[in-house]
């Protein structure tokens, strides 16, 4: 009876502790909860010893040799995670990067977009053989917000097979400056359910992912420990629901990860990148190539004199990409941004040269082919551009910057006259032969200035 007694006392404190655990209880809480457990079962032995000296008990003979040793079950205890917010599917997508394929080079057994030294790894390979795995070989991430959950999609080249023991994952780094923060990472599942079985949510407590300089390479410390804190697993931890992972209903060769916003403490702007890895799958690891030299990491690239893949292999990453925010490029880890072209000017002079007494109206006549002369600066600068006005007498000066210029017609090139011609507009040009006239203008920014015209009065006798 006494016996009984303290397997019933022992059980139920054990269910106690599986209660605690299917109802979110915090870590502190399960641990204070383990401890006692423990501590109740040896005050329970110790007092059942005690009693059992003190009555005689009969003597229970061991078996003989040839007889098999009794089977004694010992008490268990199951606890069942209790899930009250599970993810539906993501809405637009709000961030996406993309990544280099090497599905094309696969055959010839080697990757090009590897570059260990900037954490950028392309290496969807097995170590030595350096066999392709599609199933690894990240193509595009997307990250969409639908509350409460933020949703990471990954594609994929190939379909994960069922049976392989391979991970998917997302990186966040909350501060921007290319030490991660928190690291999901799951294993894949078999079906397209939604499921916290084999996930992960892992954070760097200590600051020390990345080692002294972000997203470079620095040499192994063992020291660092990477993403040290798994604050969830498998539906225990912090809260049941804090992240997920399934295979996409709706496409063979992508996976989708699921995790509380409220995780990253709703962090409005970070920077994320996607990770496949069927080979180390080790938080504490990370950044991966600042726990392994290159020597010992193996290249994918088949010139390198450190090919073929050696430790680090199995797994491939994407650059990172900012959600909230557009990255300028100078973000550590962040995707190439292309630099910003230089506006092209619109700013523009236009005129007429005309042959006439009043201003270039129907009375006047146009003059073609006059040679125009424009200088960047003021006059009688030239040299800049030059024109000839068309059939109608009208010339331009197109994309210009903003500035003072000097427009100038060429006397010499207007058509013979038999008396020669004089200027009349802009006044103060008199003479035979007239000089080239000019006139100054300032062109503002994207600025449109026209009617810089130049009329002329054919001489008399």
């Amino acid at each position: 009876m006494k016996l009984q007694r303290k397997v019933g006392l022992v059980l139920g404190l054990l269910l106690l502790f599986g209660g605690l655990t299917a109802c979110g209880t915090n870590q502190v809480d399960i641990e204070v909860a383990v401890a006692q457990t423990l501590s109740a079962a040896s005050t329970i032995d110790q007092a059942v010893r005690e009693a059992s000296a003190a009555t005689s008990t009969p003597v229970i003979e061991p078996p003989a040799a040839t007889e098999a040793p009794p089977t004694v079950e010992e008490p268990t205890a199951t606890s069942t995670v209790v899930h009250v917010t599970i993810p539906s599917s993501p809405a637009g997508v709000a961030s996406f990067m993309t990544d280099r394929s090497t599905a094309l080079l696969a055959s010839e057994r080697r990757a090009i977009g590897d570059n260990y030294d900037i954490n950028l790894l392309e290496r969807p390979f097995s170590p030595e053989a350096m066999d392709y795995k599609d199933y690894l070989d990240i193509t595009r991430g997307e990250l969409s917000l639908n509350p409460p959950f933020v949703y990471i999609t990954i594609q994929l080249e190939g379909g994960a097979p069922a049976d392989q023991d391979v991970a998917y994952g997302v990186e966040i780094d909350l501060d921007l400056d290319g030490h991660g923060e928190w690291l999901i990472l799951g294993q894949v599942p078999p079906d397209s359910t939604w499921t916290t079985n084999g996930v992960r949510a892992c954070r760097d407590s200590n600051g020390d992912v990345g080692g002294p300089t972000a997203m470079r390479v620095d040499a192994p410390n063992s020291a660092r420990d990477g993403y040290e804190d798994c604050v969830f697993e498998s539906g225990y931890g912090l809260n049941p629901d804090a992240a997920w992972i399934r295979r996409d209903p709706s496409h063979a060769n992508y996976i989708q990860i699921a995790f509380l916003f409220s995780l990253i403490g709703s962090d409005g702007e970070f920077l994320w990148g996607a990770w496949s890895d069927e080979g180390l799958q080790e938080p504490a690891y990370f950044d991966y190539h600042d726990h392994f030299t290159i020597t010992e990491a193996g290249s994918p690239a088949s010139e390198s004199s450190y090919y073929p893949l050696k430790a680090v292999a199995l797994l491939d990453n994407t650059c990172r990409w900012g959600y909230g925010f557009a990255p300028t490029g100078t973000e550590p880890g962040t995707c190439y941004v292309p630099p910003t072209a230089t506006p092209v000017p619109v700013g523009s002079i236009s005129g007429y040269v005309y042959e006439g007494y009043g201003g270039p109206g129907p009375s006047s006549t146009r003059i073609s082919g006059v040679s125009v002369r424009l200088g960047q600066g003021a006059c009688s600068s030239s040299g800049y551009q030059s024109a000839s006005t068309n059939g109608d007498g009208y010339y331009s000066f197109n994309r210009l910057p903003p500035g003072t210029y000097c427009v100038t017609v060429i006397s010499s090139s207007l058509p013979p006259a038999q008396y020669g011609w004089s200027v009349m507009y802009p006044s103060g040009f008199g003479g035979t032969p007239p000089p080239n006239p000019y006139r100054q203008v300032i062109v503002a920014p994207d600025g449109t200035i026209t009617n810089i015209n130049f009329g002329y009065a054919r001489n008399i006798g």
